[in-house]
Parts: C-alpha cells; sequence; structure tokens
C-alpha cells in the first residue's frame, strides 16, 4: 500500500508541471485569438537611451507578419504603442504584452526582464548626415564643420572618440533638446549630424528640403531591431525567428505576396521547405503546414515590406544598405528552414 501512496504522491506531482506546461505563453495567445504586440512608436524628444526613430510603420508590419505565422490572418493583434523600450519590456515582463517589436539586445535588460530577443529584422547604427552642398563626402572633410549632436548619449562620446581617433577634428556643438537640433540641421547651423540612420531619416522627413540632405557611406555601430519574447516560452521565440527567416527567405527565392499561390509543387527544397512542402518546419513549430504560405500573402517578402514601409519613395527614403540581403553586400541572413 505504501509503494502504491508513494506512486500516487509521485504521479500527482508531476501533473502539476504537466499542467503548468500546457498553459504556455503560445498556447494562450492561441487560444485567446489575437496577439498582443507592443511597439516604441513614440518616443519623447527628451529620451537619451532609445536611438533609433521613424520606424514604425516597419514594426506593424512584423506584427502582422507574426499574427499571420500564428493565426493565418495578419489583423488578429493589437497594436500598443509606448513611449520608451524600458516601459514596454516591463510590460512584456508582467504579461500585458506577448510581444515587443522593435527591441534592442542587451545582456542587462535580457537578464532584468527576462526576455528573449529575436534575429535582427532591421539593422541601425550610427553615422552620419550632411547637407549635399557642404563639401562634405567623407569622414575626413568633417574637420572644420559644426558637428551637431544630442548631448550625454551614446552618440556623441561615440562619435567625438571615433573622429579623434581618425584625426579629424570638428567644431563640437552639443543639443540637449532634439527638436532644437532638427531645427539646426534644416537651417544649415549645423554642417554634419550624427545620430542613429533611422533617428536621421526620421529628422529628414519633416524637411522642406529633405532630397537636400544625404548619408556619409561610414556607419559607427550597427544596433539591430529584433522582437523581445518572453524567455520562458521558446516556442514563441522559434515561431518569431522563423517567421522573420521566412520573410528574407522568400525574398532570397523570389517569392512575394502575388506570386506565392503560384509557388506549388516545386522540385527545389528550399523552395518545399520555405512553403511548408515538406511539413517538417510547421510540424516542429506545432503550426499548420502552410502557415508560411499565409505569411507571405499577407505581408510579402521582406523586400515588399521594406519598400512599403521606409525604403526609398517612403517619407524615410532608407537605401537597403545593411539590411539588403546577404549575397547583395547586407547583414540579412534568414536562418535554415529545416
Amino acid at each position: 500500500m505504501n509503494t502504491y501512496r508513494i506512486a500516487a504522491v509521485f504521479l500527482a506531482a508531476c501533473a502539476l508541471p504537466g499542467a503548468a506546461l500546457a498553459g504556455s505563453l503560445t498556447d494562450r495567445i492561441l487560444a485567446s485569438g489575437r496577439l498582443r504586440c507592443g511597439v516604441v512608436a513614440d518616443a519623447l524628444d527628451w529620451n537619451k537611451t532609445d536611438l533609433h526613430g521613424g520606424l514604425a510603420p516597419l514594426y506593424a508590419e512584423m506584427c502582422r507578419a507574426a499574427s499571420a505565422a500564428l493565426f493565418g490572418a495578419p489583423e488578429k493583434f493589437d497594436l500598443h504603442s509606448f513611449t520608451n523600450e524600458e516601459d514596454a519590456l516591463v510590460a512584456l515582463h508582467k504579461g500585458q504584452e506577448d510581444v515587443v517589436v522593435g527591441a534592442t539586445p542587451g545582456v542587462v535588460r535580457a537578464s532584468l526582464y527576462g526576455v528573449r530577443y529575436s534575429v535582427p529584422f532591421f539593422q541601425d547604427g550610427q553615422g552620419f548626415m550632411v547637407h549635399s552642398a557642404e563639401g562634405v563626402h567623407s569622414i575626413a572633410d568633417i574637420t572644420g564643420h559644426k558637428l551637431c549632436y544630442i548631448e550625454d548619449t551614446d552618440n556623441d562620446r561615440i562619435a567625438l572618440a571615433y573622429l579623434a581617433a581618425h584625426g579629424v577634428r570638428p567644431v563640437a556643438f552639443g543639443f540637449q533638446e532634439e527638436g532644437e537640433m532638427d531645427a539646426a540641421i534644416m537651417d544649415r547651423h549645423c554642417q554634419v549630424t550624427s545620430a542613429f540612420i533611422s533617428k536621421l531619416a526620421e529628422a529628414r522627413s519633416t524637411f522642406h528640403n529633405a532630397r537636400d540632405y544625404v548619408f556619409l557611406p561610414t556607419l559607427l555601430t550597427l544596433v539591430p531591431s529584433t522582437i523581445a519574447t518572453d524567455a520562458q516560452d521558446p516556442r514563441l521565440g522559434n515561431i518569431v525567428d522563423t517567421t522573420i527567416s521566412v520573410l528574407l527567405q522568400a525574398e532570397f527565392l523570389g517569392v512575394s505576396h502575388l506570386t506565392v499561390g503560384s509557388e506549388k509543387h516545386s522540385e527545389d527544397p528550399r523552395m518545399q521547405r520555405l512553403l511548408g512542402e515538406d511539413y517538417a518546419t510547421a510540424q516542429g513549430l506545432g503550426l499548420p503546414h502552410d502557415w508560411s504560405r499565409k505569411v507571405i500573402a499577407s505581408v510579402g517578402n521582406y523586400a515588399e515590406i521594406y519598400d512599403a514601409t521606409i525604403g526609398p519613395g517612403t517619407p524615410m527614403n532608407l537605401e537597403r544598405g545593411y539590411n539588403a540581403l546577404w549575397n547583395h553586400g547586407g547583414t540579412m541572413v534568414p536562418l535554415p528552414l529545416q
């Protein structure tokens, strides 16, 4: 009898973790039929820690892609805007958001809030913007020109240290308020400005002569935007990573939202894996076999998303640059779909 009682107690104890696992975050999201998607869309003017800018349209499309992956439909998400990344990660940690789109990877925040960062879906970084009439075409040309930046951020320290190391001596001029600096740039009181490329592009988009402002080719840092998820639910993290990889691989293989419906029964193993013909990826993620087809049909491939949200022809007017695929000189590389 004692043996049976011990076995019964043991089985009961084992059943408790099993019940907890059955209620994983991914299971709860699927049961709710909605994805709670937090984004940093309205950064405050005096915020000196969140240095990205103007990427809200891209973030929203990544929410749509995640919704399409989870539910087979791109509209099943609720978009919540945060004024800074810290608040967004706190909400994720408290279970108020399911994902945070636009998170900058960092060991401190990952440890503090228990988050996992996805593979990058956008590469940002600190660079320089100049008026095309200033005659500044390279880093060396900055000597003697007024260099403007927001004080007390990584941007000013990195820029000044880099220029000093290369013997470049600008006239350094710091600002406390972003709006004041933007006005100085537009009036050409600032001849060179250093900040994240997305932040500079956002400022440039408000200028009446935006086309006259160009970026120098040198980037001082490369800082990715990712999607943060709860580190205790690896399944959701894997779904997010694979969704981003599907978008990139679709661009590489030339599959768009217009052609995905006609891509059937390909003999190419890469195409079979991309579109779920082999079922393997879908089974590993616990999703329907055609989930990736629905993602591409809903939002397009990565190039389609980029061009429609922040690429040339949009207010941001950002060339692909480091966000091009690896085979075109960029850094965007999909994970193997297998």
